[in-house]
């Protein structure tokens, strides 16, 4: 089976980003935004998600260059960026799929700024990540780990990737 078929049949077919509704009209001018592009050219981003000490440690290993992504709608950082109050409204933006496949985007096993993740290619997905246990297992601490398997987008996604936007829980 192809990466493609082998995501299917674990139910994927779309991926995730969360941010708070305030957001969605500079997303919707600007497509969704890496931490470095925000910066570099002053975007307008009314509730991040992250915290400054996540910041920090993206732009210490690089990962500000990336747009943060998740398999499901169910990554801890969303339920960390809630209890925080960084983002008051909650929104899950669905997007296709294709952006796994793009040249420059990477793959984690956790949540990436951590300094025992493993960043890898497409080619290692199944290696590092256990989606069986990360779509299928019922029990909450048995799959916490691999729900913070992350998607990382290299630079921006274009707004014509957006599949839908549903509020958040």
């Amino acid at each position: 089976m192809s990466i493609r078929e082998t995501l299917s049949s674990y139910g994927i077919e779309s991926i995730y980003h969360f941010t708070d509704r305030a957001n969605l009209k500079s997303i919707e001018q600007n497509g969704i935004q890496s931490l470095l592009n925000i910066e570099s050219n002053q975007i307008d981003v009314s509730r991040y998600g992250a915290e400054s000490l996540s910041h920090t440690l993206d732009k210490k290993r690089g990962l500000d260059k990336f747009v943060h992504l998740s398999f499901i709608k169910d990554h801890p950082m969303y339920h960390s960026a809630k209890k925080r109050g960084s983002i008051i409204s909650p929104v899950w933006i669905e997007l296709d799929i294709s952006i796994l496949f793009d040249e420059n985007t990477l793959f984690c096993d956790k949540v990436a700024n951590q300094t025992n993740s493993n960043i890898f290619t497409i080619e290692d997905l199944f290696e590092y990540i256990d989606f069986n246990t990360l779509v299928n297992e019922k029990d909450f601490w048995t799959r916490v780990e691999a729900r913070k398997a992350e998607v990382m987008a290299y630079s921006s996604i274009n707004i014509n990737k957006i599949k839908g936007i549903t509020n958040g829980k």
